[in-house]
């Protein structure tokens, strides 16, 4: 289906943090059309896309973006094969494979951080090669929004003959100037930015920026009596013109950690307990505790049932609607999902959740474990878009080391900044790692085709 058209050069938009610039053309006098190469069309495409398929999960699910935006956008499945196969295609879309001398040409001329998206045609053969190149996991997350921007098109899949992209991937990622705070949760009230993490501590921002000065404001938790210890992962959350924290502590009552629930007129607290101690059942190790408002108006608690109390060594996800002023259960937990649901996953740890309703309406829970690359965070989906679910696991990951060759980091949340971008907040890396403490880091994110990826746009 290869075919040559006469298309208008495509006005790219650069990204922020990764702006991809065309290679220098000779000057005209006046503007002139360039034939353009057709990938996708009416449903087909005669290419196929050759990557590494034995690549870690995130580097794969960045690759496989590529084979999605195929069938979602065009209609077109895009076959997927690995570069240990050397038989080549008349049409082919080589994703950083070193062992195709175009490709690995390519990659020489980059220094670390740099990405390009070039087409190569042979004359002789008549055959099209699109080559996508970057060194390092942002550079590569760049490549492919490069790549996916240059060749969309109103149902179908174009790109100029001479396309050639080059950019270097700056760095969108926000690092607050708290030295040390694990399960950060960001609430944006009246101008500024609350940041609360377990110890029960808040930092307060009123610089306007993300990447400005916090101000400690201690312990803002009216002890409860029976906490006697693992102040873990506050969320504050208004709701009918309060702030609601929504916590974890272990108790010397029951000697498990459990979800509790405090209340304050003011985010910046005192939080006092409304729950008359956990929530959750008293026999599990319940943690993570979160909020949700159903389309109905139902308030509820999505959580953890820790690995240390399950029957086999596996965390679960659970829920339970809350009474109207969130001081108990109206209904017995239900499980959600498994930590070895997700084909990602390494262990059988639940970690952070937090919901999020997508603008065409369906559900979604962050979570964190563990892929081949560290701590992480993940995407679950509810299939009804219900709480009760059922739930299925997202391949791709919203969170990897794998995605900037940094540090690993999870426990993840959503917030809307100053400026109406959305944000992801985790803390990373997830342990200490020489005098890198786990910091808050915030990446912008924005929705796309039904899910949550990183917003590299300007």
């Amino acid at each position: 289906m290869k075919r040559r058209i006469s298309a208008v050069l495509l006005t790219l938009f650069l990204l922020a943090g990764c702006a991809a610039e065309p290679a220098p053309a000779p000057e005209t006098e006046a503007a002139e059309e360039s034939p353009g190469i057709v990938l996708a069309e009416d449903g087909r495409t005669d290419f196929v896309m050759i990557c590494d398929l034995g690549a870690d999960d995130a580097v794969r699910a960045d690759y496989f973006r590529i084979r999605d935006a195929f069938r979602d956008r065009y209609g077109a499945e895009l076959p997927v094969i690995d570069c240990g196969y050397r038989d080549e295609h008349d049409c082919e879309i080589i994703v950083a494979v070193r062992n195709r001398p175009e490709c690995a040409a390519l990659l020489k001329e980059l220094e670390e951080g740099d990405y390009a998206v070039s087409v190569r045609n042979d004359p002789d053969t008549g055959n099209t090669k699109i080559l996508i190149a970057y060194k390092g996991g942002f550079a590569r997350m760049c490549a492919v929004e490069t790549f996916l921007n240059a060749c969309a098109g109103d149902g179908r899949a174009v790109v100029p003959e001479t396309l050639d992209l080059r950019g270097h991937a700056g760095d969108c990622i926000v690092e607050s100037t708290i030295r040390q705070l694990r399960d950060p949760c960001i609430l944006v009230e009246d101008g500024a930015y609350y940041a609360y993490g377990t110890g029960w501590h808040c930092y307060r921002n009123t610089s306007g920026s993300l990447a400005g000065p916090w101000t400690d404001l201690g312990v803002v938790v009216d002890v409860p009596e029976h906490a006697a210890g693992c102040h873990w992962a506050p969320e504050v959350h208004r709701y009918n013109g309060k702030f609601y924290m929504f916590t974890t502590y272990l108790s010397d009552e029951n000697n498990h950690r459990g979800c509790v629930i405090l209340v304050s007129d003011s985010p910046e607290g005192p939080f006092r307990e409304i729950t008359g101690g956990h929530i959750t059942p008293k026999t599990w190790d319940a943690i993570d505790g979160t909020f949700y408002v159903a389309p109905d108006g139902q308030p509820w608690m999505i959580f953890v049932h820790e690995w240390t109390s399950t029957d086999d060594g596996v965390g679960r996800m659970a829920a339970a609607k809350l009474s109207d002023d969130l001081t108990h259960f109206v209904s017995e937990p239900v499980e959600l999902f498994r930590a070895d649901d997700a084909p990602w996953a390494k262990n059988g740890v639940t970690d952070g959740c937090w919901m999020h309703r997508t603008k065409d309406g369906q559900l979604l829970m962050l979570w964190s474990n563990w892929d081949s690359a560290g701590y992480c965070v993940g995407i679950a989906r509810s299939v009804t878009g219900a709480v009760e679910g059922p739930w299925t696991q997202d391949e791709r990951l919203l969170y990897s080391k794998a995605m900037t060759g940094t540090y690993d980091g999870g426990h993840g949340m959503l917030f809307t900044a100053l400026d109406g971008k959305m944000y992801l907040s985790i803390h990373s890396p997830n342990n200490p790692q020489g005098d890198r403490m786990e910091v808050p880091v915030f990446i912008p994110v924005r929705e796309e085709d039904g899910t949550l990826v990183w917003d590299l746009r300007g």
